[in-house]
């Protein structure tokens, strides 16, 4: 299964140029519709060998999901429909700010069986709700305070009239962001998911240096296409120990 990743790759890798990134409605629908085949199969072989990595399995789909927003951003961009454009925009950011902080300590918290990696990864997936909350419920009440238009062939999701971003500027809540995001993988035991965390470190260090002004939009884009490569995990995915299982039944 591993070849698919590489033979998906170039549906974002033709659009990429010197010093921007060319997004378009195809891009995200193609990268979902990729992320959708690589994502059911992970699921389904997190449900037939091991549940507990059903929620890193959702990963790939989700991610989908997220670029099937961000096709319908450009889409009403391209239409001129201001409604669709926030609908669509106030979801993809509900994924972007608010679900990947959550889930992905989440997801860690499940398949990580040290008393000490638990409680790190507790501590990520209630600062990350935090986080979540804090960024993403007043753009809940007051929509008027998220802007999109396109920059540099790439969306640009201009949310710095929240209050969030009047108390601490951008870089320090990018800062934090990664921090509870990109920890739970560099620490884990298992050495895909550490190589996972440092592609998206690795991207989002790249993205922030050549496209700061639409970092969301181009980097969820890489972050998606990098769940990828998740499948090769999933590829050869072990049982459970019985230990572990008498120790989860505990």
């Amino acid at each position: 299964m591993a070849p698919i990743v590489w033979s998906l790759a170039p549906v974002v890798g033709r659009h990429v140029s010197r010093f921007g990134v060319c997004l378009s409605p195809e891009v995200s629908f193609s990268l979902a519709g990729s992320l959708l085949v690589v994502g059911t199969y992970c699921l389904e072989k997190a449900i037939r060998t091991d549940r507990s990595w059903v929620p890193m399995a959702l990963v790939p789909l989700v991610f989908g999901a997220q670029q099937f927003c961000e096709g319908w951003v450009w889409t009403g961009l391209h239409r001129g429909d201001a409604r669709l454009v926030t609908i669509a925009a106030s979801t993809f950011l509900f994924f972007a700010l608010c679900f990947w902080p959550v889930w992905i300590p989440f997801s860690m918290l499940l398949v990580e069986r040290g008393r000490k990696a638990k409680l790190l990864l507790y501590t990520m997936t209630s600062v990350g709700l935090a986080m979540g909350a804090i960024v993403m419920v007043p753009l809940v009440f007051r929509p008027s305070w998220l802007h999109v238009d396109v920059e540099a062939h790439s969306l640009h999701y201009n949310v710095d009239s929240s209050p969030a971003f009047r108390v601490l500027p951008n870089l320090v809540w990018q800062v934090l962001y990664f921090v509870v995001v990109a920890t739970p993988l560099l620490v884990s035991t298992h050495r895909k998911i550490v190589h996972f965390g440092m592609m998206l470190i690795l991207t989002a260090a790249a993205t922030h240096i050549l496209l700061p002004h639409t970092f969301a939009s181009a980097w969820c884009c890489f972050a998606a296409a990098m769940s990828l490569y998740i499948v090769t995990l999933f590829y050869r995915l072990p049982r459970p120990r019985r230990a572990d299982l008498s120790g989860a039944a505990g």
